[in-house]
């Protein structure tokens, strides 16, 4: 009886269930269409590869040690070895000199530099993250290339005659592609990554370990090598094998420094080739059995780049610790320079105390670091001798990753300023290459136009995936497993090379459609984006606390409505943050562009023909053709792209702000 005079307040409505199905279908639809297309690229990849494992077979492919595509008689040979030779000499050489380096910056923006530098410093270092690959090139070959021959003949005169079981790593003549200059310039770009999650993981270390070693007498470099190092140690490892994945994916600038000369034991001051370069360089005009011998390489490229991924990921996951959250330091890291001018001393602070359950809320002693290492009398001359050496490398190693970035700026300001005017992003770009008049309006609408529809594909279905995995799949249950399976997938994505991508556009887009187009172009940087967004925006939605969304549905809201009305506002600013990050990522990319929106001497807004790009015009007009001009012309395009990518990543750094209120909740 009181049944029906008092009906159930909390019943729901069958527009309310049907609300909540459809949230649930349009986020497993987009996971579902993302991880369909994807699986369609890839298995159009693989099967190109079937003509040239018939021909040579698997072993005899990786082990060839010859690539001849147009022999003057005989059949053509396709070998994989001096590719991967190439790759993996390039990449350890980088991972050498990057290493040393990110963790000396690292130890010195976590503890030698004074607070109020710290932060500001940290971010100077993350804006080597947010200048593209195609850049680094065109400084290499303009600056590196000229300043450094001279070393490099040198070592060729003087040591031309070492020999290493056989091998001459020194032995002219020396040319204008090296494999020292190539990894200097490699080391220099990986080392943004490496530096973060090694500055993360420093920061864990507890801080009552650090004070106990400065209450056993310690110095600051004795604090540092006994207690920070051991603590950090498998981060580093993890940090150093996640660089070198991505070491093992670069392209365009390799191709620039690198030259295009297959072969094995080839000494260092020569040229040589790598997987990445070689499908760039070859792929636009290849077809049959070659483009099955590139699509092999590219394979080759992914197992190889996927395989050093998996295991860095796995490596510092496991040194986080405590930590919840799925993505952790690497999502952080692959964020870029998302934290930038976000690491002041104040959040130095309340990280260290945050990141680790271990870490106690006292604050840090920094007022007695200084005393214990200057304070001297109690130190023996060796220990001081070797305290000072020991923060003598950490500047160097600071001084190692400053340089590099204030040479690039002060040369885009430097050569690129002159060509900047008004009819510089008005007027197309000269068809001669001896020219000082033209500019780039093709280009910047071009990709203007390129990064408006990788934002239309990757944003709505990055967001819509993040909320799957996050809020519509259940822990336990089928869809959690699905939930898993879509994030192992996003994860994978993360570390492709960006090369990889627009081969698999190519073959599953460009030659199905018969043509090169925007379209592809946009689509091979949404494949890019895509992941960027769903792991930024599945960590900001972690941050939501569990409290405010059960207290929507005590009040009766369904899932949907609570999504809507707590859970998207909450985590706007991350999710924005995310895309922005997601846009300048993919906006400085050049490699996918080669084969799939090709590039294009008019102005073109037909999204079913090709189009212009600025880091595709910049790789033109310096590999293609070098003249004063061209160059001028190139470093004008170069300014104009960081700035853009600088305002977007400033942009997410700003937004990201207001989402600090989640993390302190």
């Amino acid at each position: 009886m009181l049944g029906r005079q008092f009906p159930n307040p909390l019943r729901r409505t069958g527009g309310s269930v049907a609300a909540d199905r459809t949230y649930s279908a349009l986020a497993v639809g987009a996971a579902a269409i993302a991880v369909i297309f994807v699986g369609y690229l890839i298995w159009q990849t693989v099967a190109q590869t079937g003509e040239v494992w018939s021909t040579f077979g698997v072993w005899g492919f990786l082990t060839g040690a010859e690539w001849v595509p147009t022999p003057a008689t005989g059949d053509a040979l396709f070998g994989a070895l001096p590719f991967i030779y190439g790759t993996l000499m390039t990449s350890i050489l980088a991972l050498i000199l990057a290493v040393p380096a990110a963790i000396g910056i690292a130890l010195a923006t976590v503890v030698l530099l004074p607070k109020k530098l710290r932060g500001p410093v940290g971010a100077m270092i993350n804006l080597l993250a947010a200048v593209p690959s195609v850049i680094f090139g065109l400084w290499g070959v303009t600056v590196l290339v000229p300043f450094l021959k001279p070393a490099l003949e040198w070592l060729a005169d003087n040591f031309g005659g070492l020999s290493i079981f056989g091998w001459h790593p020194f032995a002219g003549p020396v040319t204008s592609g090296s494999y020292l200059i190539s990894a200097l310039v490699l080391a220099i770009m990986v080392l943004p990554i490496i530096t973060a999650i090694v500055r993360e993981v420093l920061l864990t270390v507890p801080r009552d370990q650090q004070e106990a070693a400065y209450a056993l007498g310690s110095t600051r470099w004795e604090m540092v090598r006994h207690s920070m190092l051991p603590w950090a140690r498998s981060g580093i490892v993890g940090a150093s094998a996640l660089g070198l994945g991505r070491a093992v994916g670069e392209t365009i600038a390799i191709a620039l420094l690198l030259g295009n000369t297959p072969g094995i034991f080839t000494p260092l001051v020569g040229p040589g080739s790598t997987l990445a370069s070689i499908i760039a360089l070859q792929t636009g005009e290849a077809s049959g059995l070659q483009l099955s011998a590139l699509t092999a390489l590219a394979v080759v490229l992914f197992v190889l780049a996927f395989g050093i991924n998996a295991v860095a990921r796995g490596i510092v996951r496991r040194s986080e610790g405590g930590k919840s959250s799925k993505g952790g330091l690497v999502a952080r890291a692959v964020t870029g320079i998302s934290g930038l001018f976000d690491r002041g001393s104040k959040d130095v602070a309340v990280e260290s105390r945050t990141v680790s359950p271990e870490a106690t809320p006292t604050p840090p002693p920094a007022p007695r670091e200084p005393a214990v290492i200057t304070g001297s009398a109690s130190l023996s001359r060796s220990r001081r001798v070797r305290s000072g050496l020991g923060e003598g490398v950490v500047w160097f190693s600071l001084a190692f990753g400053m340089v590099p970035l204030i040479l690039v700026i002060w040369q885009m300001l430097h050569l690129g300023l002159p060509a900047i005017s008004g009819s510089f992003f008005t007027e197309l770009p000269p068809t001669d290459p001896s020219s000082f008049s033209g500019g780039i309006s093709n280009a910047l609408v071009g990709t203007l136009i390129l990064m408006g529809i990788a934002t239309l594909i990757a944003a709505p279905l990055g967001i819509l995936t993040a909320l799957f995995i996050r809020d519509v799949a259940k822990p336990g249950t089928w869809s959690g497993k699905v939930g898993n399976a879509v994030g192992f997938v996003v994860d994978i994505l993360l570390g492709v090379p960006s090369i990889v991508v627009g081969l698999i556009v190519y073959l599953g887009v460009v030659i199905v459609v018969g043509h090169f187009s925007a379209w592809a172009g946009g689509v091979a940087l949404a494949i890019i984006m895509f992941p960027v967004v769903v792991r930024a925006s599945d960590e900001v939605l972690a941050l939501v606390p569990q409290a405010q969304k059960e207290a929507a549905m005590a009040l009766g809201a369904p899932k949907w409505r609570t999504t809507m009305a707590v859970v998207l506002p909450a985590a706007l600013p991350g999710i924005i943050t995310g895309v922005l990050l997601g846009v300048a990522r993919a906006g400085g990319e050049t490699a996918p562009l080669l084969f799939t929106s090709l590039g294009n001497q008019f102005f073109s807004t037909d999204l079913n023909e090709p189009i212009a790009a600025i880091p595709q015009l910049i790789y033109e007009r310096t590999i293609q053709v070098s003249t004063p001009a061209s160059l001028e012309l190139a470093w004008g395009a170069a300014l104009v792209l960081v700035a853009i990518i600088f305002i977007l990543n400033l942009g997410g750094a700003l937004i990201s702000r207001r989402s600090r209120s989640l993390e302190a909740r």
